[in-house]
């Protein structure tokens, strides 16, 4: 036995009596009823009553190829959602444990590849599920990741430690404990250390702990009491001392703990925030380590509650359209702040908010002179409050310090400042790196009509190696030359500040390529379950602009300036015409990624406004459908529409971001000052047509039904034998 060897012993197997059974991937795992329930449990695991039920699997098209329930029609229903759930399982997440399996089988290769001072190793990886609950993801890890050596499945509930405990024995998946000389038997594993490959060996570790105990206990320095290890030994009302008993004499259990050992993978799904368990996992991973994190706060990391904001991750965020991303901004950003404290910082190789959630996979070094660097990754959110118009600025800029022998020779002249222009993006060399970066680029000669005004992307962090000097921006530098007052150019509205964020890439595109291909891999061999959610997320992930941190609606846009919401196509094509770059975001299917400044956003849709007003006048001149026409135009008055019925911007899910004006029923609505740009073509284009109709790829699947977050686990209940 060995991981990676994609096993389906479970999925043979007959459900035992008293049990509810979760297929997912190739791991079958088994759920006792919720306190509370009327199911009758039999009376062990061993010598359960195989008789009624067998194996219980859905069809890969109803997601997520799951239940859990004891119904014969083996559908989630409302009263399973009442009484809870025994141990905590959620189905809706399947797509970040399949994304998940992927990233790691990925880390996995890469480990064996890279050199030994960033992290590489042939001896396998080590994997940590601080908040394992069922053990599902664990059990997973094992079976579908290859040269894995142990994995740890680490909960506080002790009912979620017996359930891991018993999926492991159904799925015939190897469980074992630490010892008093070791954590990982090494008579448990074979490795090729020529190869890197396991040939044999690995198990899971149930573990009973909190996982930030756990975490900074793996953290300890074994040189600190060399030949001791920490044990946690069984005592009756306090009476034990050195392992016996002070009253009896007898000794007592004494059980070894995991400690001292640092690990590759750190996995964090918490049911809620996980910035209580960022400073343990920093403290307990490898050089190059991979760290898997997890938020389900959304609605505090998108704006809604700013005080719980600054409280759980340091930041105050504004409400806007671009949310969803500015959330994982602000986790990315936590990340950063808590792994500086360590002389550490992070590399995102895939960053994503998914349905409910955000996902971040990072990658953690130690380099205290790239930590120096770290505020130059960080920004703020400069944003109108009228309008969809935003900014984004470091919070540190850095100067190129002049060595010490062009002092002497009098020509050192003043440090230059690098990243403090508002607009550093104007440099022609920053526009060459970049110019081919997402498919709505226009590579002709045009590039040069946007040097006018310039580019809107957030500069690179500076190299160790030019010995930067990093210093506070002044507010003329924070603030875009083009605000009037400290007020919106493009309104005059007023202005506020949010952050800061995590404004340097969020995704890694070498990465995702590997990732990709890893994908496919496995989608042929029918080992994941949600392949083309995962795969069109990646995919979309990839064609990111990795210099524009958030991202316009265009529903939005076209709000504000009172107009039927263009085709995404037409108007990525005017940008594109005139120089910019626009993509498409992972998280709305109606958002465009752009490097263009927010006076061109809303100056092309004041055009097409002007160009759908010449357009409307022709038809009633000419007579030609009159009444729909009055209909088009009387819509128009009474209420901003939001986009084209049926998919106008190139999204098609119908929804809008109108910023609360229809919803607060605000009368204040401001007149835009910019003017329409005359010299915008808004001609098809294939090139600047990002729907999966035309490029043949789907990226934005919708979710099944009764999709979401669940309620929290209400324990599980236990038979009459197993009460003491």
């Amino acid at each position: 036995m060995r991981s990676g060897l994609f096993g389906t012993e479970g999925l043979r197997k007959e459900t035992p009596r008293g049990y509810t059974v979760v297929v997912e991937g190739t791991t079958a795992v088994l759920f006792p009823p919720a306190a509370g329930s009327s199911t009758q449990i039999g009376r062990g695991f061993s010598d359960i009553d195989k008789e009624e039920v067998g194996k219980q699997r859905k069809d890969d098209s109803c997601a997520p190829n799951c239940s859990l329930n004891s119904k014969e029609d083996n559908t989630c229903g409302e009263e399973d959602e009442e009484c809870g759930q025994a141990v905590f399982y959620n189905p809706a997440q399947v797509v970040n444990r399949d994304l998940s399996v992927c990233v790691i089988a990925c880390f996995s290769q890469l480990r064996k590849e890279e050199p030994k001072n960033k992290g590489g190793t042939r001896r396998g990886i080590t994997i940590l599920e601080a908040l394992s609950a069922t053990g599902l993801r664990a059990i997973r890890y094992y079976k579908e990741i290859p040269d894995v050596r142990f994995i740890i499945a680490n909960d506080i509930d002790c009912d979620a430690v017996e359930c891991i405990r018993r999926n492991c024995e159904f799925n015939e998946v190897p469980c074992v404990a630490p010892t008093f000389q070791e954590n990982f038997p090494s008579s448990c594993i074979r490795v090729d250390e020529t190869t890197g490959t396991v040939e044999s060996g690995g198990a899971i570790f149930a573990n009973l702990d909190d996982a930030n105990d756990l975490m900074f206990r793996l953290a300890t320095n074994p040189t600190v009491n060399p030949g001791h290890r920490l044990c946690l030994a069984a005592t009756q009302n306090g009476s034990c001392k050195d392992g016996v008993d002070t009253e009896s004499g007898e000794a007592r259990g004494i059980r070894p703990l995991i400690q001292q050992e640092l690990v590759d993978v750190v996995d964090l799904d918490p049911y809620g925030s996980a910035s209580p368990f960022l400073e343990g996992a920093m403290r307990c991973i490898r050089e190059g380590g991979l760290l898997l994190v997890t938020s389900t706060d959304s609605a505090i990391l998108c704006g809604n509650y700013p005080d719980t904001c600054h409280a759980k991750y340091n930041t105050v965020p504004t409400k806007n359209a671009a949310c969803h991303e500015m959330a994982v901004r602000i986790l990315l950003a936590a990340v950063e702040r808590v792994a500086n404290k360590h002389r550490k910082y992070i590399v995102p190789l895939l960053s994503l908010h998914i349905d409910f959630y955000v996902r971040c996979f990072v990658r953690v070094y130690t380099q205290p002179a790239e930590v120096k660097l770290s505020p130059c990754k960080l920004g703020y959110l400069i944003q109108c409050n009228h309008c969809p118009a935003f900014w984004v600025r470091q919070i540190a800029v850095s100067r190129m310090r002049v060595k010490k022998r062009s002092r002497k020779l009098g020509n050192a002249g003043e440090d230059v400042t690098a990243g403090s222009q508002g607009n550093a993006a104007k440099s022609e060399e920053h526009r060459l790196s970049d110019s081919g970066n997402a498919r709505g680029t226009n590579e002709g000669g045009e590039a040069h009509k946007a040097d006018e005004w310039g580019w809107e992307r957030f500069p690179a962090a500076p190299s160790r190696r030019e010995n930067p000097k990093i210093v506070s921006p002044s507010l003329q530098q924070i603030f875009p030359s083009s605000l009037r007052g400290h007020c919106c150019c493009v309104c005059g509205a007023s202005v506020s500040l949010s952050g800061p964020i995590y404004a340097a890439p969020t995704q890694s595109a070498p990465f995702l390529g590997q990732l990709l291909v890893e994908i496919e891999r496995r989608a042929s061999a029918n080992h994941i379950t949600a392949v083309a959610r995962i795969s069109g997320l990646v995919r979309v992930a990839m064609e990111e602009l990795a210099d524009t941190p958030l991202f316009y609606q265009l529903p939005d846009v076209a709000s504000f300036v009172r107009v039927r919401c263009p085709p995404a196509p037409l108007f990525i094509g005017a940008l594109g015409r005139k120089g910019y770059r626009c993509s498409q975001v992972h998280c709305a299917p109606s958002g465009i990624k752009t490097d263009c400044p927010p006076e061109i956003v809303v100056g092309v849709m004041m055009q097409w406004k002007k160009y759908e007003e010449e357009n409307n006048e022709r038809v009633v001149e000419g007579g030609k459908e009159e009444d729909a026409v009055l209909d088009i135009h009387s819509d128009r008055v009474t209420s901003p529409p939001a986009m084209i019925e049926g998919g106008g911007c190139g999204s098609g899910d119908g929804k809008s971001n109108e910023r609360g004006t229809r919803k607060k029923g605000r009368v204040d609505q401001r007149v835009p000052l910019v003017k329409p740009l005359s010299d915008v073509d808004f001609s098809y284009d294939k090139q600047f047509d990002f729907r999966g109709a035309v490029t043949g790829v789907a990226k934005f699947i919708p979710n099944a039904p009764n999709w979401g977050p669940k309620r929290k686990h209400q324990g599980a209940m236990h038979s009459a034998v197993d009460a003491p």
